[in-house]
């Protein structure tokens, strides 16, 4: 008994075979596509990380230039607030007293100041400096201070002339000596290594600068 095969069912198999010999076809294109994007996806990535780096960087130079100028400052206003100081006590009518209260204010200003900085103060040592960078100058001007002190000892005009004189060079020498120091402390020195001569025409001009502000 032969058996009755339905074409119905032939052609399904014909069709289902050729399905099956159908291949699938990768776009090379494509893949090159993908690798060229995760190139570039690569390379922008690294440039943002670049630029990243960059802008940290920068902004670490900006801190660290915005605390040293406000290192600077507040170093400045030490030494405006003892300059203060010194022109008041350079109004004390008893000769040597107002000297004498002059240098106690400067080396308290150097205190401050050596507090500010986080460096070691000795009081000694910076009345010995004090001394030495005024009178290492080769200008007179302790000669000078003690010989305008001197002048309030004479009545009327001479007392008028030697408080007057007083408060001013006081007030100029307490700033050149402020000006000397933040300079010194800034570039990473102390007490230990301040040498009096080496400074001493910078002294001078700031000593006139201060003269200018008075």
């Amino acid at each position: 008994m032969e058996k009755i095969v339905d074409k119905k069912d032939i052609t399904n198999d014909s069709n289902a075979k050729k399905k099956t010999k159908i291949k699938v076809k990768r776009s090379r294109r494509r893949m090159y596509e993908s690798i060229q994007d995760d190139e570039k996806s690569t390379v922008t990535s690294e440039k943002e990380e670049k630029q990243r780096g960059n802008e940290n960087e920068q902004d670490l130079i900006n801190e660290r230039k915005e605390d040293e100028d406000n290192r600077l400052l507040q170093a400045n206003e030490i030494v405006a607030y003892h300059v203060q100081w010194s022109l008041g006590l350079g109004l004390v009518p008893i000769p040597l007293i107002d000297a004498v209260a002059i240098l106690i204010t400067q080396v308290r200003m150097l205190k401050k100041l050596s507090d500010h900085y986080g460096i070691a103060c000795s009081e000694n040592h910076v009345k010995i400096l004090v001394t030495s960078l005024i009178g290492g100058t080769n200008s007179g001007l302790i000669g000078g201070k003690f010989l305008i002190s001197m002048t309030k000892l004479v009545p009327g005009i001479g007392t008028f002339i030697g408080i007057t004189a007083m408060s001013a060079l006081s007030g100029s020498i307490t700033y050149a000596v402020g000006q000397v120091f933040i300079q010194h402390f800034e570039s990473g020195g102390t007490f230990l290594d301040f040498d009096p001569k080496k400074v001493k025409e910078y002294f001078m001009t700031q000593f006139e600068e201060g003269k200018k502000g008075r």
